[in-house]
């Protein structure tokens, strides 16, 4: 509309019919507040000086106007004209910003931190649950344990929880086979395995579990001492960039509420 109105009227007459016009929509929808001076005005200076509005895509981007303002400048001009303080408002537009490390933005969040454990193969809960004859005992490897922190409670009926588990890791590939898998949500002392179930120098299968209390339940090991733990079904799994995001339908859950969590 900024456009067509550009190439009917002498710009001010095509800023103010266009002002005119979006306030009036706005009364009419009950939201006579939604009007923004500046948006309005710096849109209206981007596409009212192109020619050809087909070669200039980025002006269908929502988000164009945060390479030319900041948030802060954008607040300040709902009800009057406020100059971009980033870009002068021409086209090209300056490159888009870039994307801001996503785990340092979101590590100022406290999570709960857990173990993930899984156990393949005869004492499996595949066996203990009436399931196909289980696979001959390996000598490495049957039991696997890994410190994750992206975990949620997804649903209550049924009781579904969710964790991450990135493409091609070992613990994904053990929990795809086992088809259960605990988690084992550590109390607030016992950072310490936290870090020794992140370590990739940490030994492979049982030996994992070396001088650590714990006890084997039929979905996989389970931390001693630990804030609360959950045994699980495998659910689904479905793909998310360089994750898999593992749904495991809840079998057992206990808490001990004496026992503070560790949070990262």
């Amino acid at each position: 509309m900024a456009w067509a109105l550009s190439r009917r009227y002498e710009k001010s007459e095509a800023r103010r019919r266009l002002a005119e016009g979006i306030r009036g929509r706005a009364a009419r929808a009950g939201e006579p507040g939604a009007f923004h001076e500046t948006i309005t005005a710096a849109w209206f200076e981007l596409a009212s000086g192109v020619e050809d509005l087909a070669a200039h895509p980025e002006l269908l981007d929502r988000e164009l106007l945060a390479r030319y303002y900041s948030a802060e400048a954008l607040a300040a001009g709902r009800d009057k004209w406020v100059p971009p303080d980033l870009h002068a408002l021409r086209l090209p537009p300056p490159p888009a910003p870039a994307v801001a490390d996503l785990f340092a933005v979101m590590r100022r969040l406290p999570a709960a931190v857990a173990v993930l454990s899984t156990r393949a193969g005869p004492l499996s809960a595949r066996a203990a649950l009436g399931g196909p004859p289980p696979e001959p005992a390996r000598p490495h490897g049957t039991v696997h344990a890994s410190t994750v922190s992206s975990t949620a409670a997804v649903s209550r009926t049924p009781p579904l929880v969710s964790v991450c588990l990135a493409n091609g890791s070992r613990t994904l590939a053990m929990v795809a086979e086992a088809r259960t898998f605990t988690l084992s949500y550590l109390a607030f002392d016992q950072a310490d395995l936290a870090a020794r179930f992140s370590t990739t120098a940490r030994p492979a299968g049982a030996e994992q579990f070396s001088g650590v209390a714990h006890h084997l339940s039929s979905y996989g090991p389970v931390i001693a001492g630990c804030a609360l733990w959950v045994g699980c079904h495998l659910e689904q799994v479905h793909p998310a960039g360089d994750h898999q995001i593992v749904l495991g339908r809840v079998a057992v859950a206990r808490s001990d509420r004496q026992r503070l969590p560790l949070l990262r």
